[in-house]
């Protein structure tokens, strides 16, 4: 071990850029990613051959241990002379996507797992669509292909049949993505060529086949180099035809048209005939004198004593899976030339063309310039936030221990931060190698007192940071936390502080009334956040019950005739000194999006450090989209309004919503006032008070009319506006005063909740089938399809559910189907409520349908009065109904 810790040492400071590789293993949950992991490991002694696929060496906690699924991304350097390779294992439950996310930004290289039986799952779409954005190379891995034999019976004709089909479903995923891609950004390069690229095919060598739990797996050129010396054909010829609709005549020919002719596919009767026949033998009829004797035919004797075991050893010695893997890895490009893709460095430098640290990448040069950029913060032996530990890639350059390099900030400023590197490590697994120097392209552990997660880490001091915007899971789940000792507080908010610096996906709060919340990406991520709080020397907690976020918004009501809308105008008068004049709008679902999804560029206006031309082009393309949408929206004060009254309307923006609550506009409509642009960077040119009017605008849009909850997507359009500006005392009404203004203008339309949902998952026997549409209508899902997979016989059901509705939803679901079905949550999107929180019954037919007071449940009702209550509101519940039927119980003595 003494000598592997002193080649690898000496391989990080001085191994050439061509024979590095940054690999991550990425895939949907339980498909096998860190069963394979363990098989690579085991090629560097790290472990046992004999335990790879079952111990799974990379889930180094406890609760990934006992459940079974990886909850953080862990890394190990692997010496596979020649190469290189550092290796990194990601979770595939989209609770934990920032760890994948930071895997990703690490490694050039990603091998995509899917399970042969379950194919392409939603996780697996996700993965594809952010790989390709990263301008990453994928290598297929088509993982558990013993359970198409073992489990599924299935014959070579019927496996081949079912995997030539996978990979074509594949490559449409591939071909969907890159069409979304072109649409989304307006690049109309050469789709095809993309395609040709990034298309898998095993006959182009990256498509690997495997079964990680018997630790073996193989490409088309392994067994084509047996077959070609049986047959006397050329192995070059035999290649491009192992996996297609090829067959092989009497005379030795390669022909096509197998399928037509019926006739057994070269892959069938070369791979997979005599494949199974060692499956048959080892696995289903456990005869372990035959598989001896088949063993020794190749040339290999069997030390083991029982069937299963024999068929292990016998597979991982002649088809040993990490030999097929680092030689598709190989293939793929090293750690200088994976920048030679444009949209590979684009991802990395924000989009800069003119970059000054993009040639120092790009030559990759250990004499060069240091560039190092942090990932991903860990956890150290000392449990404290004085030194932190990162995991990092060195982009270019020469790393040494002792160094003192300067954060880089996104604005080049004449005093940059410094920090001394005070440990280099090499990663292995649970463990890790120290060191004094790593080379360029190395992914390395390093300890300073500086250290941030997405921070860009150089020694030379005047040079922009890189810029990559991290994709992290959407955080909708909030408890609040507090210890039973009032002691340990303090303990707590600064163990809460490390917390969210080592997990990018939790966000930490301290509330007005003093205390912490954790807002956590699910219920999986929520439970694993307590247990890191516990392994921190935190065991006492009080953890309050989940809380959802709402948010509020109007929509426009096509039932409202022209004189209605005009009644929406609302006043507010304060004495002779105020007069507000203004009126509430929806902006409509194309607007809203829009605005989300330029919600960074707005908050980089808002503080003036947005580009001017970046700004110009937004106002371009926010008044293309509100022309040709604000129009249309029938029942609203925009409807048939000229395009030019809207284009003033764009120029005349007064603000944007605050932080949170982006999707929100504040208009100037007030004719006799000229303010500066929201455009311009500019500090004076408004009139007094102007900041109050719209500290009011923020109060309303951090603080709905329903319930107190975020509003979003609202315009607020204010028509009249004048002040005594000689009037001390109104300064300090003016800001409640705007807020009640747009409360009671918002109260005047169509008020809505907005739910978060999550797209959710089920697959199951089809005899639990009703039982899981019992708990799916139960939790107020709504159902968009139900599939049936061939290869499985299982069904697939995809619904929506709200987040708010959620939780133990898998263990009821379990529950009521005997653990028949389980579920995959995912977030989708937010969604209106599209059910009126105050609707009583007003005509005849309504009240005899529903009663005088209404009695079918008002789902929006019952999540507005919860939120109410929660939050100490006043709501409508009677406490007593019926009064005069109430009488006293005698008590009992």
């Amino acid at each position: 071990m003494d000598s592997l810790e002193t080649a690898l040492k000496q391989a990080a400071a001085t191994k050439p850029a061509e024979l590095m590789r940054n690999v991550c293993l990425v895939a949907h949950v339980d498909h096998g990613k860190t069963s394979f992991a363990d098989s690579l490991v085991s090629a560097n002694a790290v472990i046992s051959s004999r335990m790879a696929g079952k111990l799974r060496y990379m889930d180094s906690r406890e609760d990934e241990q006992t459940r079974g699924i990886t909850m953080k991304s862990s890394g190990i350097s692997l010496l596979c002379e020649p190469l290189l390779i550092n290796l990194i294992d990601s979770p595939g439950h989209v609770d934990f996507s920032g760890e994948v996310t930071s895997a990703l930004i690490l490694s050039d290289i990603a091998l995509l797992l899917v399970d042969v039986i379950e194919g392409i799952c939603s996780q697996t779409e996700a993965l594809i669509r952010q790989v390709i954005r990263n301008g990453q190379v994928m290598i297929l891995v088509l993982n558990k292909i013993d359970r198409l034999r073992v489990e599924l019976k299935m014959s070579s004709s019927e496996a081949y049949n079912h995997m030539a089909l996978l990979i074509q479903g594949i490559n449409s995923c591939i071909s969907q993505v890159l069409g979304g891609i072109v649409l989304e950004e307006d690049t109309w390069e050469d789709i095809e060529e993309a395609e040709a690229r990034l298309h898998f095919d095993p006959a182009k060598g990256n498509v690997i086949f495997s079964s990680a739990l018997h630790s073996y797996a193989f490409g088309c050129e392994d067994f084509a180099t047996i077959a070609a010396e049986k047959m006397n054909v050329e192995k070059s010829v035999l290649i491009p035809a192992m996996f297609g609709d090829f067959w092989i005549d009497s005379t030795g020919s390669i022909r096509d048209g197998a399928a037509a002719k019926n006739k057994a596919t070269l892959f069938e009767r070369i791979v997979l005939e005599p494949l199974w026949k060692l499956h048959d033998l080892g696995l289903v009829e456990n005869d372990l004198t035959k598989l001896s004797d088949a063993a020794k035919k190749l040339g290999f004797t069997l030390k083991s004593r029982r069937a299963n075991e024999a068929f292990d050893e016998l597979m991982r010695t002649w088809l040993p899976l990490p030999r097929a893997s680092f030689r598709a890895v190989a293939r793929a490009p090293n750690v200088r030339t994976t920048f030679n893709a444009q949209n590979r460095l684009d991802h990395l430098t924000g989009n800069r063309k003119d970059h000054p640290l993009r040639p120092f990448i790009l030559q990759c040069d250990p004499e060069s310039m240091t560039i190092v950029f942090v990932v991903k913060l860990l956890q150290t032996e000392d449990k404290s936030l004085t030194s932190r530990r990162a995991i990092c890639r060195i982009l270019s350059g020469t790393l040494r221990k002792g160094d003192i390099l300067f954060v880089l900030q996104q604005q080049v400023s004449n005093k940059p931060a410094s920090t001394t590197i005070e440990r280099i490590s090499i990663l292995r697994g649970r463990d890790s190698i120290p060191t004094d120097m790593v080379t360029s392209g190395m992914v390395c552990a390093i300890d300073a007192e500086i250290l941030l997660q997405n921070t860009t880490l150089c020694d030379q001091p005047d040079c922009p940071s890189l810029k990559i915007g991290s994709q992290t899971g959407e955080a909708l789940v909030r408890v609040s936390i507090s210890t039973q000792q009032l002691d340990d507080m303090d303990d707590l908010r600064e163990k809460l502080k490390l917390l969210a610096l080592l997990d990018t996906s939790l966000k930490v709060m301290e509330l007005e009334n003093g205390e912490l919340a954790m807002v956590t990406a699910g219920e999986v991520h929520l439970q694993k956040c307590i247990k890191d709080l516990n392994d921190l020397g935190l065991v006492d907690l009080d953890v309050s019950e989940p809380i959802v976020p709402f948010m509020e918004t109007v929509i426009e009501d096509p039932n409202l005739a022209a004189p209605q809308i005009a009644e929406q105008e609302t006043e507010c008068r304060i004495r002779e000194a105020l007069h507000i004049k203004l009126r509430v709008a929806p902006l409509g679902d194309v607007v809203v999006e829009f605005l989300d999804k330029n919600s960074a560029l707005i908050s980089a206006i808002r503080r003036g450090e947005a580009e001017q031309t970046e700004t110009d082009e937004f106002q371009k393309k926010l008044t293309a989209v509100c022309v040709e949408n604000l129009p249309t929206l029938k029942g609203s004060y925009w409807y048939r309004k000229p395009k030019e009254l809207i284009e003033t309307m764009i120029e005349r923006i007064w603000a944007f919503g605050p932080e949170r609550a982006r999707s929100n506009i504040l208009f100037n409509n007030v004719q006799s006032y000229d303010r500066d642009l929201v455009w311009r960077k500019t500090e004076f040119g408004v009139r007094r008070y102007d900041q109050a009017l719209v500290g009011g605008f923020e109060l309303l849009c951090n603080s709905g009319p329903l319930c107190n909850e975020i509003m979003h997507g609202v315009a607020v359009i204010v028509e009249e506006w004048t002040v005594d500006e000689e009037d001390g005392a109104i300064g300090g009404q003016m800001m409640s005063a705007m807020k009640a203004t747009c409360s009671a203008a918002a109260k005047k339309t169509a008020l809505r909740l907005v739910a978060a949902m999550y797209k959710c998952t089920v697959t199951t026997a089809s005899q639990a089938l009703g039982k899981v549409h019992a708990v799916l209508s139960q939790r107020k899902s709504k159902v968009l399809s139900e599939d049936i997979n061939e290869a499985t016989n299982l069904f697939e059901v995809i619904s929506l559910m709200p987040v708010v509705e959620s939780f133990s939803f898998c263990d009821q679901l379990r529950k009521f189907t005997s653990g028949m079905a389980s579920a995959q949550l995912q977030f989708a999107h937010w969604q209106v409520i599209d059910e009126d929180p105050y609707w009583t019954p007003s005509t005849l037919e309504e009240i005899e349908e529903f009663g005088l007071k209404g009695d079918s449940p008002n789902h929006a009702r019952g999540y507005m009065d919860a939120v109410r209550r929660r939050k100490g509101l006043p709501t409508e519940d009677l406490i007593v109904e019926s009064a005069e039927k109430q009488r006293n119980l005698k008590k009992n003595k």
